[in-house]
C-alpha cells in the first residue's frame, strides 16, 4: 500500500463544507490520573466549537465534538438534552448537514417556522396537521443545488419536512395512517394542482432500529411537468414521502424531483434521510438509530481478524518525551476511552474483541489512540455511531459557572474506510476561549481506531483549529493507518 500523505490546506478546504455547529460535548477520552496531571492548564481547557466560523457552511447543524472539562470536573449540560423533552422545536428537524441527495448535488434550507403555516404540508394533504390533532408543528423547506462552480441551476425539485406533535402514540399513528391513505388516493387534490397524472408507485417500510416507532416510504409518479421546467414533455414529478412515528411524534418527508430517472445505488435519499429524522424525533433520548452518510451503504457484515497484532505502531509519529512528558502504552491494560456529552456516559458498545491504548502527553500537550476490533465492520460501525450519535444528541452546551460556553462540531474525515472528525472550543463572554480538544473516529474494516489531540485554542477561527489539528493528527498517524489498512486487508486510505 502507498504511504499516507496529507496536504492540510486540502483538507481544510475539505472539512470545511462539512464541519458544523450542532450537538455534542462532554469528557475527552482521558483517564483521571491524566486530568489530575494536567496542573495549572486546567483552568485554561474548557472547550467546545464555535458557530460563526466562516468555515461552517451551514445552520444549526446537528454534529458533535469531544470536548474535555479540565478542571476535573464535570458540568451539567444534561438540561440541554432535557429541554426537549418539554416541547417539539425546530431542533427536531434535519438540518443541512442531515440530507442527502447525490455526490453532484445537495438540498439547502430556504425556510423554517412553526405551525401549519398558509401552504398545504404535502401535495395530497386534505386538512392541516391541527386538523389531524397536532398540538406542536414546525416545518423546514428546502431547495436542490448542483455543487460545482460551473453547473446550471435547479428549478422544479423540492423537500419540505414536517414534524409534528400528539396527545397520545395513537393520535400521532392515526394521523400517519390517514395521510398515508391520502396519498394511495390523490387524484382529486392533484388533479387541483395542475397534474392530474397521478400514481403510487409502491410503499416500503423501513426499519429504524428504535423501540415504538413505525417508518415507510411511499414512491409516487405525477404530471404534467410545466413546459417552462420540462420543454420536452418527457420529465414527471418522481415524489418520495417518508413517514416516521416515532412514540406520539411524527415527521413528514417529502421530496419532488423533476427527472425521468431517480436511480440510486446506495438507496434513494428520503430512505437514506429517515433513520437520522427518526433519531431527531426522541424527545431528549440519546439516539440508537444509524445516521447515514451519502454514498457510503452500511458495512459488509465479513468478520475479520479480531485479535490485533502487537507490532502495529500505535505510538509512531508522537514527539520524543521531554521534561516532564509521559508515554503510557501501548497496552491492552490502558484505562478505555471514555465519552460523556451532557453529562450522559455513552456505552462502550459493542464489547470490543480486543483493544490498544496509547497516551502521550506533555505539560501543555496531550495526544491519544485506542485501537479496537469487532466481530465484524457492522460492530466497528456501530461503536462508532454510538460516539457520534451521542454528540450530535446535544446542543451547544450552556453557560457554566465560569461563564465559559461550550459550543461543538462535527466533519466528515477521509481517513480509513469512513471516519469524522470531532472537534470542541469554548467562548467566554462571546469570544472565543483558550483550549480546543479534537479526536479523530476512523474505522477500518473491523476495527476503530480514536485518534484524540488537542491545540491551545483562543483564536478567532475555532473551526480553522479544529481542521489544522485534525489534520496534523492525521499526519501523525500515517505508520498506524498504513498498518491498519494492510491488518484489516482495506484499500482504505490513510
Amino acid at each position: 500500500m502507498p504511504e499516507q500523505q496529507h496536504d492540510p490546506i486540502e483538507e481544510l478546504s475539505r472539512f470545511g463544507a462539512g464541519l458544523s455547529t450542532g450537538p455534542g460535548g462532554g469528557e475527552m477520552p482521558l483517564s483521571a490520573a491524566d486530568v489530575r496531571r494536567r496542573g495549572d492548564r486546567i483552568r485554561r481547557r474548557r472547550t467546545a466549537l464555535v458557530t460563526g466560523a466562516a468555515a461552517l457552511a451551514v445552520a444549526a447543524v446537528t454534529v458533535p465534538v469531544l470536548a474535555l472539562s479540565l478542571d476535573g470536573s464535570q458540568r451539567d449540560d444534561s438540561r440541554v438534552a432535557n429541554d426537549r423533552v418539554k416541547a417539539l422545536s425546530e431542533a427536531d428537524l434535519l438540518t443541512d448537514d442531515d440530507t442527502v441527495y447525490s455526490d453532484g448535488a445537495d438540498w439547502f434550507t430556504i425556510d423554517t417556522f412553526e405551525g401549519d403555516g398558509q401552504a398545504a404540508f404535502h401535495l395530497c394533504a386534505r386538512s392541516k396537521l391541527a386538523g389531524l390533532g397536532a398540538e406542536d408543528v414546525f416545518q423546514r423547506t428546502y431547495e436542490l443545488r448542483n455543487l460545482a462552480d460551473d453547473a446550471p441551476s435547479v428549478s422544479g425539485d423540492e423537500f419540505r419536512e414536517v414534524v409534528a406533535q400528539f396527545a397520545t402514540t395513537a393520535e400521532a399513528d392515526k394521523a400517519l395512517q390517514t395521510i398515508a391513505s391520502w396519498i394511495d388516493d390523490c387524484g382529486e387534490r392533484a388533479v387541483a394542482e395542475g397534474t392530474p397524472d397521478h400514481r403510487v408507485l409502491q410503499t416500503t417500510p423501513i426499519e429504524v432500529g428504535l423501540d415504538d416507532s413505525d417508518a415507510q416510504v411511499i414512491d409516487a409518479h405525477y404530471g404534467p411537468v410545466p413546459r417552462e421546467i420540462d420543454p420536452t414533455g418527457d420529465a414527471a414529478y418522481i415524489a418520495e414521502t417518508g413517514l416516521v412515528r416515532v412514540g406520539n411524534r411524527i415527521a413528514i418527508l417529502d421530496s419532488r424531483i423533476v427527472g425521468q430517472d431517480y436511480t440510486f445505488l446506495d438507496g434513494t435519499p428520503v430512505t437514506r434521510m429517515i433513520p437520522r429524522a427518526a433519531e431527531l424525533l426522541l424527545p431528549g433520548t440519546t439516539p440508537q438509530a444509524t445516521v447515514t452518510t451519502p454514498g457510503v451503504p452500511e458495512p459488509s457484515e465479513a468478520a475479520g481478524a479480531t485479535e490485533l497484532p502487537d507490532d502495529l505502531p500505535l505510538a509512531d509519529g508522537w514527539p520524543e518525551i521531554d521534561g516532564d512528558g509521559s508515554l503510557e502504552g501501548p497496552a491492552r491494560d490502558q484505562e478505555p476511552f471514555s465519552f460523556a456529552p451532557c453529562g450522559t456516559d455513552v456505552p462502550d458498545a459493542p464489547e470490543p474483541a480486543d483493544r490498544i491504548t496509547a497516551r502521550w502527553q506533555e505539560p501543555e500537550d496531550f495526544r491519544g489512540r485506542q485501537l479496537s476490533s469487532y466481530t465484524s465492520a457492522a460492530e466497528a460501525r456501530r461503536a462508532a455511531d454510538a460516539i457520534v450519535n451521542a454528540y450530535r444528541a446535544c446542543p451547544d452546551g450552556p453557560r457554566d459557572d465560569a461563564g465559559y460556553v461550550s459550543h461543538h462540531a462535527v466533519a466528515d474525515g477521509d481517513l480509513g474506510d469512513e471516519s469524522w472528525v470531532l472537534g470542541r472550543s469554548s467562548t467566554f463572554d462571546g469570544a472565543p476561549a483558550p483550549g480546543l480538544d479534537v479526536t479523530y473516529v476512523v474505522r477500518v474494516g473491523n476495527t476503530l481506531l480514536l485518534i484524540t489531540g488537542a491545540g491551545e485554542g483562543g483564536g478567532s477561527d475555532p473551526a480553522g483549529d479544529i481542521l489544522t489539528t485534525a489534520s496534523a493528527m492525521a499526519d501523525e498517524s500515517t505508520a498506524l493507518l498504513t498498518s491498519l489498512c494492510r491488518f484489516a486487508g482495506s484499500t482504505c486510505a490513510g
